[in-house]
């Protein structure tokens, strides 16, 4: 192998020329992406949507597990319904519920009754009630007749099926017209899935 080819070098001038001319050469850095006012402003408002639809899915799953918490707290709240005797197992259980939401009221299931009363069968619970508590009882029983398996309710000498109140013949004193108590009948059949919280 030979020697390398010697590397021409360049005149003396074309150097001067070229150093005089690097201190004028200043690198320039490219000028960033600057987004125009409408589309930095979409792209915020983009943002805010998202946070605000994960806020409010957040709020809402939050709300529903409260709700599920207080149902299952109004189905479950200790009552004792023993007491009821062998009331069938839809009257427990409306009985259970109606009782956690008003404040476990006393209540009466099987009992020797005259005429054509639930009560024998099991089939009625009475709930022994103030007014505002018998008001607010009733209308929830009523408002959740079909989960509850609820056929009519009783109270203030007054008659519901499900399609409003009826007036009653006077039966005597207080107890007798239902002035002191809701009465519930319930339907031989099986109540549906637990209702929300009165």
């Amino acid at each position: 192998m030979g020697a390398a080819a010697p590397v021409p070098s360049a005149a003396p001038a074309a150097l001067t020329a070229q150093a005089a001319l690097l201190p004028s050469v200043v690198p320039v850095a490219p000028e960033p992406e600057v987004l125009g006012a409408t589309r930095l402003v979409a792209a915020v408002q983009r943002v805010e949507k998202q946070v605000a639809a994960a806020k409010a899915e957040a709020d809402r799953r939050a709300a529903e597990a409260k709700a599920e918490a207080e149902r299952k707290a109004a189905l479950d709240c200790g009552l004792d319904t023993s007491g009821l005797g062998a009331v069938t197992a839809v009257a427990r259980a409306a009985a259970q519920y109606l009782g956690c939401q008003y404040r476990e009221p006393t209540m009466y299931g099987v009992a020797g009754r005259a005429g054509t009363s639930d009560h024998p069968g099991g089939r009625a619970v009475d709930f022994m009630v103030d007014r505002s508590t018998g008001d607010a009882l009733a209308a929830c029983a009523l408002r959740n007749a079909d989960e509850l398996g609820i056929s009519y309710v009783i109270w203030r000498q007054r008659i519901n099926y499900g399609s409003g109140w009826e007036a009653m013949e006077d039966r005597g004193g207080a107890t007798a017209n239902h002035m002191d108590h809701v009465h519930i009948s319930f339907g031989s059949g099986s109540a549906g899935a637990p209702p929300p919280a009165c």
